[in-house]
């Protein structure tokens, strides 16, 4: 009998994002700055522009599926 494999549900991890405003002494804008916070280890990670953001989120992606593939090559 041929095992029918079936789809995996899609993954899912919930960061809850941060925005503000830092503005210089004369209140003029300064900078925009980010944090990530994690929902289930309330672990908060800071940033100071939007490329490191999106550098930070570019690598946890590739991180957790290079783990994922990594863990279907061990179950083989």
């Amino acid at each position: 009998m041929t095992a029918i494999s079936q789809p995996r549900p899609p993954r899912y991890h919930h960061y809850i994002l941060l925005v503000w405003e830092e503005r210089g002494a004369d209140e003029n804008h300064a900078a925009w700055r980010f944090s990530l916070q994690d929902s289930q280890t309330e672990t908060r990670i800071g940033f100071k522009n939007l490329e490191e953001l999106t550098a930070f989120l570019e690598k946890w992606m590739n991180d957790s599926s290079e783990n994922n593939l990594s863990k279907k090559e061990m179950t083989k």
